[in-house]
């Protein structure tokens, strides 16, 4: 089974990739859309802020076959390098303190319900997430968490994980002002970035080797890396070849299976 998952975050002017292709919820439209003509289903984990500075373009997503997810409310607000540095020595994790997260995670889900929405599923920002995290999502009725990565079998630890095991587009392909010295820690297939078509060759074949052996594809592609990569060019020949395949949404897992 493949469950195709995206990020998509809250407008912000210091963000290269919205600079280049505008409103991240805008560009998640067209993604729904070439997704629609293959009539692929997928989930997508959204900043809580976002329905209320875009809730008219949030709405317009619903018509999709899609999950909404929690995102964070805002991408942790204002990190700095420095700020990102001591919360990572002292908590472990970006995300902060245990209070500061249950803060977030409770203003985020009040979002979603304002939107006549249940906030099922979820992944934190940048992967950002420790043991308490988790914890705090159960606690909010959270029943799925798809922040951990590598060729780790989905499981239940409070909430039921399921990690990312295909290479990561943005952390991975280079683009824009991403070269390929540019390494990122996420990057879980070269040395360094690689060109799209090279990225494209490897994900069709994790996801091959994975239905050949009976194993589900967790799936982070980014809306708008799609769009400021090539416009969705890249991104349509991706859900060509994803329609071969059974895809679900996240809170479709069933881990007993």
């Amino acid at each position: 089974m493949i469950y195709l998952t995206g990020d998509v975050h809250t407008l912000d002017p210091n963000n290269w990739e919205q600079k280049e292709s505008g409103s991240e919820i805008k560009s998640s439209k067209t993604y729904l859309e070439i997704l629609k003509e293959y009539k692929l289903p997928c989930t997508l984990f959204v900043n809580g802020i976002c329905f209320t500075t875009e809730p008219k373009e949030c709405k317009e997503l619903l018509n999709y076959d899609v999950e909404l997810g929690g995102h964070t409310y805002n991408n942790f607000g204002k990190m700095s390098l420095v700020k990102s540095y001591f919360y990572r020595k002292k908590w472990g994790c970006i995300y902060g303190s245990k209070s500061y997260q249950k803060k977030d995670i409770k203003k985020t889900k009040v979002a979603f319900e304002k939107f006549g929405l249940k906030m099922n599923s979820w992944r934190t920002h940048a992967f950002g997430s420790n043991k308490e995290t988790f914890k705090l999502l159960k606690e909010f009725d959270v029943k799925f968490v798809s922040d951990l990565l590598g060729n780790i079998k989905p499981f239940y630890d409070q909430v039921i994980h399921l990690p990312i095991n295909i290479p990561v587009d943005q952390n991975t392909i280079s683009y824009g002002i991403l070269s390929p010295e540019n390494r990122c820690p996420f990057a879980s297939c070269t040395k360094g970035r690689i060109f799209p078509e090279e990225w494209f060759e490897i994900f069709k074949k994790r996801i091959t080797e994975n239905e050949k052996n009976k194993v589900d594809s967790i799936i982070l592609i980014h809306p708008a890396t799609m769009a400021t990569l090539d416009d969705f060019k890249l991104f349509k020949k991706i859900a060509d070849f994803l329609s071969k395949y059974k895809c679900a949404k996240i809170s479709e897992f069933n881990l007993k299976k």
